[in-house]
């Protein structure tokens, strides 16, 4: 049923595409042709003047509009064939530009697994090594099901709101296991997470980061918030924690991939969706983080 909602979803998405591409190709004609039409009228009219003051022939006289007609609808249909060609050049250009940025995102989003998969096994390990060894078989569980989530959206551009926010809980119900925070994740009531599609995992490396950096040197007394809410029509997600905050700067210095791949993530989502860009902002305090990434007009 999710499947379906999200096909047409795009299907709807697509024929949105393509008439905004008509009615963009119609108006850049319309000053040419509305030129041209005012160009042909004038000389119809200055041209039926001359030949009526002047002794040309009767036939010439009685045909005149008909034969200015012939090269004007000529010429006209040699600039919408040469316009729409060079058109259809472009567009064919701009969907190429835009596969490759899709293989990009696609790449980078293969990345992330991994990096997601390392520091998972990492905290198993760190589970092992306190020879908490019900809490790391445990873990280990919550990992083969979290794992297998992942890999099931790894070909999807796009997952649902409610998919991505399950995969977070998932992770962080894990990672209390080893750190023993406090979590919480809160939706507005107006936000159907089933129907809103977001691309796949782009919470995971903010919320990694809010457990590393953040909480897990205060263990018990460490808290995460995510929030999901809605302004007007555009969608907010944010990740706080209370920890004592970060440079992003010199985070992804020290080696922070995540945080690295994300924003690399984001430009490129940007160039294929210029009309419904996601906005990133990093606000770190010494009494902790926020994360906020801002899908502006997502709903319109």
């Amino acid at each position: 049923m999710g499947a379906g909602l999200r096909d047409n979803k795009r299907l709807r998405s697509l024929s949105k595409q393509e008439r905004r591409a008509r009615t963009f190709k119609s108006k850049k004609k319309l000053p040419f042709i509305f030129l041209s039409f005012i160009v042909f009228l004038a000389l119809l009219f200055f041209g039926v003047n001359f030949i009526l003051k002047n002794s040309f022939p009767a036939w010439l006289k009685m045909n005149f509009p008909y034969i200015l007609c012939v090269p004007y609808l000529i010429a006209l249909s040699v600039y919408n064939y040469v316009f729409d060609l060079n058109y259809e050049r472009k567009l064919k250009q701009s969907v190429q530009e835009k596969e490759s940025v899709k293989l990009k995102l696609r790449s980078i989003r293969s990345q992330l697994n991994p990096h997601f998969m390392f520091n998972a096994l990492t905290s198993i390990q760190g589970l092992m090594n306190k020879n908490d060894i019900a809490a790391a078989n445990h873990y280990l569980t919550l990992f083969a099901n979290l794992t297998r989530t992942v890999l099931n959206t790894t070909d999807q551009d796009l997952i649902s709101l409610e998919d991505e926010l399950k995969i977070q809980e998932d992770y962080l119900q894990m990672e209390q296991l080893r750190f023993g925070f406090q979590y919480q994740v809160t939706v507005g009531e107006e936000i159907n997470i089933a129907n809103t599609e977001i691309p796949a995992m782009l919470l995971q490396p903010f919320v990694e980061n809010a457990v590393k950096h953040g909480v897990a040197p205060l263990q018990q007394n460490g808290s995460i918030k995510v929030q999901v809410s809605k302004q007007g029509n555009s969608l907010y997600l944010s990740v706080t924690d209370n920890g004592k905050g970060f440079d992003k700067e010199v985070t992804q210095q020290k080696g922070s991939l995540g945080l690295k791949l994300s924003d690399e993530r984001i430009a490129l989502f940007n160039l294929v969706n210029p009309d419904q860009p996601v906005v990133l902002n990093i606000d770190s305090k010494q009494t902790g983080i926020t994360i906020t990434i801002m899908f502006i007009n997502l709903f319109s």
